[in-house]
């Protein structure tokens, strides 16, 4: 049977969850759409709640139809009308799925690690994670009032590393103290020409970096638990976008 309403209680629920951060917090959930996401959490370790496809979507992406199937059972078919109505997206590839959140904060470790103090556009968090993953780091840690990582602009803009890098979401003055505890060196990333400038610092085995937001930067408490500060020298231009000078910095620790 074709799902044609929006009545539909699933329905409804899809919706919200793209929608509404308060319904993926109450509900301890998250949800997905498209080929690459839909597929990218198939392959992870999340359980896979309910999904969706339309009768064109199975045919166009049989390969993560058929993972879906495999990971949750049974998937409602949903006719191309509802699908655009589900959708968060101008044209949706008809596959939506969803997943129980991490029941845990993780604990950071490694070598590497960006925190992300602030960042509150949803595309920039989704990057700076995308890029973390890409050059190696062991996981990320956001403030509280950071862009939701589980939003569906998030997600897509991390291309599913927010799936597979370590996440921890809470206070990151403290999640600094704790790292330092640890044995890490901490840089905050400043516009100020006091402080180190990049290129010219040698970084150690266990160094971490926050990133402040887009507006105001690195707050004042966090700022005060910093092991250091650094700037990126740059002229012509006031500042940089939060994750490109991310990428930036990220790339000069992974070296």
């Amino acid at each position: 049977m074709v799902i044609t309403s929006r009545k539909n209680d699933a329905v409804k629920r899809f919706r919200d969850l793209f929608r509404e951060k308060s319904a993926r917090d109450s509900q301890g959930v998250f949800a997905v759409e498209g080929d690459h996401l839909c597929g990218e959490l198939a392959k992870s370790d999340y359980r896979i709640i309910a999904a969706m496809l339309t009768e064109r979507a199975a045919e166009k992406y049989p390969e993560t139809a058929a993972l879906l199937k495999a990971r949750c059972g049974e998937v409602a078919v949903i006719s191309g009308e509802i699908a655009e109505y589900i959708s968060d997206t101008k044209a949706p590839q008809g596959l939506f799925a969803v997943a129980e959140k991490p029941g845990d904060v993780p604990e950071l470790s490694g070598r590497r690690l960006v925190l992300l103090d602030g960042v509150q556009d949803p595309g920039n968090v989704g990057t700076i994670i995308r890029t973390a993953e890409a050059l190696g780091f062991d996981g990320a840690a956001l403030s509280s009032d950071c862009a939701d990582i589980w939003s569906p602009k998030t997600l897509r803009a991390s291309m599913g590393s927010v799936l597979r890098l370590p996440c921890a979401v809470g206070d990151i003055a403290g999640q600094v103290r704790a790292l330092r505890a640890a044995g890490f060196s901490v840089y905050g990333a400043m516009l100020d020409e006091s402080a180190a400038r990049l290129g010219e610092i040698e970084f150690p085995e266990k160094a971490a970096v926050v990133i402040g937001s887009e507006g105001r930067g690195i707050s004042p408490s966090v700022a005060a638990e910093c092991t250091r500060a650094v700037y990126i020298p740059i002229s012509g231009a006031e500042s940089l976008n939060a994750a490109v000078a991310a990428a930036i910095l990220l790339w000069e620790l992974s070296k």
